[in-house]
């Protein structure tokens, strides 16, 4: 699974480069506030004792039980494969995802699972049957069960969207799928990857190094900067017309 995965990144990692990407929103108004609270330990800029909300070892500290993946609506299939939009726990909330499951009958330890985070996308226009099609149709038409997880506050799932960024929240969300899915009867829980574009890039690096559960992984135009970095230097570019077609061909 990890050649699999690996060889792909870089067919992908390829792609990026030479077609150029789309610049990924730079947090502003409340969520820089709340990134730079969450940097400086406050509104005072008063450091307290323990690790900082944002680092690693404060993921590697949480847990992450996730839940049942409970099928809320069996949609059309694929070429080979069953769609369904599911949903699990993440800190209480209930979180929408698009599940797909290979026909056929699965091996003795299950079939390989690849949690799939999205990029940006505007949280009241997102849905979750829609976007990325062709990429998890192409992993699911490989034998992978493919997890799509919206993100709190995106379409209807629960919660606040809080930003990629200035909260671990994503990060929480993607962890407890990956907890959720590895209960999940047709998967084998020990051939669990992770992909992600853009915001999902920056959620699927922070995944990875907070989880051994997480075998393998690809990046795609990852925001991957340092968080000073991300506060000075990155910005959301105009939405134009030209634009809005080329993010919504992208995806």
């Amino acid at each position: 699974m990890a050649r699999k995965l690996i060889i792909i990144g870089l067919i992908i990692t390829a792609i990026a480069v030479v077609a150029g990407s789309v610049t990924a929103p730079a947090p502003n108004g409340a969520a820089t506030q709340n990134l730079t609270d969450n940097i400086n330990g406050g509104e005072e800029g008063v450091l307290e004792a323990g690790p900082n909300p944002l680092s690693i070892e404060t993921l590697r500290n949480g847990e992450y039980p996730g839940s049942d993946i409970v099928i809320e609506q069996t949609l059309a299939q694929g070429a080979n494969y069953k769609k369904y939009v599911a949903s699990y726990k993440s800190e209480g909330l209930k979180i929408y995802a698009l599940l797909t499951v290979p026909n056929g009958t699965k091996p003795a330890s299950g079939w390989p699972v690849i949690v799939f985070n999205h990029g940006y996308i505007p949280p009241a226009q997102y849905k979750t049957t829609e976007r990325y099609v062709a990429y998890v149709d192409g992993f699911a038409r490989a034998g992978y069960i493919v997890l799509k997880p919206d993100f709190r506050g995106h379409g209807d799932s629960e919660g606040e969207a809080t930003g990629g960024y200035g909260s671990n929240a994503y990060t929480v969300d993607a962890l407890n799928a990956v907890a959720s899915i590895k209960k999940y009867a047709d998967a084998d829980p020990a051939r669990i990857g992770m992909w992600g574009h853009s915001m999902g890039g920056h959620v699927t690096l922070r995944a990875m190094v907070a989880s051994t559960d997480i075998k393998a992984g690809v990046i795609w135009a990852g925001v991957v900067g340092s968080y000073p970095d991300l506060i000075n230097n990155w910005r959301r570019r105009p939405i134009t017309k030209n634009t809005s077609r080329h993010i919504s061909r992208k995806a």
